[in-house]
């Protein structure tokens, strides 16, 4: 990059930058804000920075019992969709057979459905099995994506031929070749979908939002959306705090996992 285009694209990536981050910022400034500055200029671009907000967001619910769901609903849907893609995957890229095309381009086509569509019938079939208000119905659902799926696929496809035709030649059986070879090279995408399936779960709001009718099984976002109406109206202050709180789990997770999402979607085209 010449240094004319320099003085161009950093200042816009800096700008970029500062509109991503401006909507976190705002949120844990407003935490630290009194009402009445909070609503107004600058009001909570310069908070005064009290705790008060803090205290009474976690007096307001159960937060430990909703963080803990929501671990756990995260881990084991998290689990659950490691395996399925993974198996799913390594018949796609090593197994082929004439099946393999139609149902690769299936698991694409699921993601072009958007959830919202297929809400209802998935609600009665929660329904009818019984689930309703229960951590399956949070969890089974969701145990298998397409996204996940094709990334594997496309980190698969990048491993080199030669290593799958001396395993043949060896006689290694396919679970050993998916245990001692795929595996290992597979730890970026691994980390990735980890982390993009916690990520859904942690942040899905919508579905247990209708499929639970009690704080036992409800997870974190149902609870910040619990806090939202109240008797006495909202407190935006209150509100920004426990949403700052719950959030930092996520913040978190991210910055420690950012080099393997970087690596991962920087080799999710190549082909071997």
């Amino acid at each position: 990059m010449t240094k004319a285009g320099k003085v161009i694209v950093y200042p816009l990536l800096i700008l970029v930058l500062l509109g991503a981050l401006f909507p976190i910022w705002w949120i844990f400034a407003t935490s630290l804000e009194s009402p009445s500055r909070a609503y107004s200029f600058p009001g909570a671009l310069w908070p005064n920075g009290t705790m008060a907000n803090y205290q009474a967001a976690w007096t307001a619910g159960p937060w430990l019992h909703f963080l803990a769901n929501s671990t756990g609903i995260g881990i084991i849907t998290t689990a659950l969709v490691l395996a399925t893609s993974l198996l799913a995957a390594y018949w796609l890229v090593f197994l082929p057979n004439r099946a393999a095309g139609i149902m690769f381009v299936a698991i694409l086509a699921t993601m072009m459905v958007p959830f919202y569509s297929i809400i209802v019938p998935d609600y009665l079939i929660v329904k009818h099995l019984g689930w309703i208000n229960t951590y399956k119905a949070q969890i089974i659902p969701f145990a298998a994506n397409g996204f996940s799926v094709f990334l594997l696929v496309q980190f698969m496809r990048s491993l080199p031929r030669e290593f799958w035709d001396a395993a043949r030649i060896d006689g290694v059986s396919n679970f050993r070749y998916l245990w001692s070879i795929v595996l290992p090279n597979l730890k970026p995408a691994m980390a990735t979908v980890s982390i993009y399936v916690f990520l859904l779960s942690w942040n899905a709001f919508l579905w247990p939002f209708v499929i639970t009718n009690g704080p036992k099984v409800q997870p974190i976002q149902v609870g910040l959306a619990n806090l939202l109406s109240t008797a006495n109206g909202t407190d935006w202050t209150v509100l920004s705090a426990a949403a700052a709180f719950t959030a930092i789990p996520v913040l978190i997770l991210y910055a420690v996992a950012q080099r393997s999402i970087v690596e991962s979607v920087s080799r999710t085209g190549i082909k071997g």
